[in-house]
């Protein structure tokens, strides 16, 4: 079991225990403000949503102790295995007395949630209860999702005002949770970003085996901008999106400099910006 799901199994103890009936909007606001004040230790990454901060890794997580007959969503209570398991981990004292000052300070929903919309502005870009924000400008980005949680990578989307997500993997599979293909798409829609895949913008596997220099990165790069000129529909694609929306271009690499994505960003000539 991973570390976070042992705070989210003492959190719901703690809650529950608190406030007698535990509401998963106030849930995850209680672990938005752990993660601000103890970021290193609170394993959960959030973006906006409807209701402010949100992460799906939460959700998915309270799936996994429900099959595990750790929780009971439906009744939104620790099953009687649960609660012996969140007396066996015990909370951190840091842990426990934050959780202490939040349900004191925030007994229900509205106070919370109010508190959270005034103090992070930044995460109620897509609230339900806020006006719209003017239109962004149209263009494109580009971005790695190399050492990211998926919800802090849509966070990041969210940020700079991606609708639009364009993957240029060749083959649009990871080892990493959440960001092969479907998963991905299935993320991004919860999210309200479009998702689109553009394999040809992708490099063979093959020709990425043995790259352990820069001048090995450099001579595969040169080779791959070669042929980016016989692109043309691709790149029509791409550009007409760019015009449309404001879209980000998306592979692996955290450093554009190590990804084929910088090569396809010089060569458009639109002034790519790289999240």
């Amino acid at each position: 079991m991973f570390n976070r799901q042992k705070l989210l199994i003492q959190a719901i103890d703690y809650l529950s225990k608190k406030q007698g009936q535990l509401g998963k909007t106030y849930l995850i606001k209680t672990l938005f403000l752990l993660k601000q004040k103890f970021p290193t230790q609170v394993g959960y990454d959030f973006f906006p949503h409807k209701y402010g901060p949100f992460s799906q890794v939460v959700y998915e997580d309270l799936n996994v102790i429900e099959n595990e007959n750790i929780f009971k969503q439906a009744d939104k209570q620790l099953t009687e295995e649960g609660k012996r398991l969140a007396d066996s981990f015990k909370l951190e004292a840091n842990i426990e007395s934050e959780l202490e000052q939040i349900t004191t300070k925030f007994p229900t929903l509205t106070k919370i949630k109010s508190f959270v919309y005034e103090n992070y502005p930044e995460y109620t870009k897509r609230s339900k209860e806020k006006t719209s924000a003017p239109k962004k400008e149209k263009g494109i980005y580009s971005i790695g999702y190399e050492g990211k949680t998926i919800d802090y990578f849509i966070n990041q989307l969210i940020q700079n005002d991606i609708s639009v997500l364009v993957d240029v993997r060749r083959n649009a599979f990871s080892m990493k949770k959440g960001f092969s293909k479907n998963q991905l798409k299935h993320h991004l829609e919860i999210a309200g970003i479009k998702y689109t895949h553009i394999p040809e913008f992708g490099i063979e596997s093959e020709k990425r085996k043995n790259l352990d220099t820069m001048n090995d990165y450099k001579a595969l790069f040169r080779e791959y901008a070669k042929a980016l000129p016989d692109k043309k529909e691709e790149l029509g694609k791409l550009e007409q999106l760019g015009g449309q929306e404001r879209i980000a271009l998306m592979c692996f690499e955290a450093d554009k400099n190590c990804c084929h994505r910088g090569v396809l960003s010089d060569f458009l000539q639109t002034g790519v910006v790289h999240i």
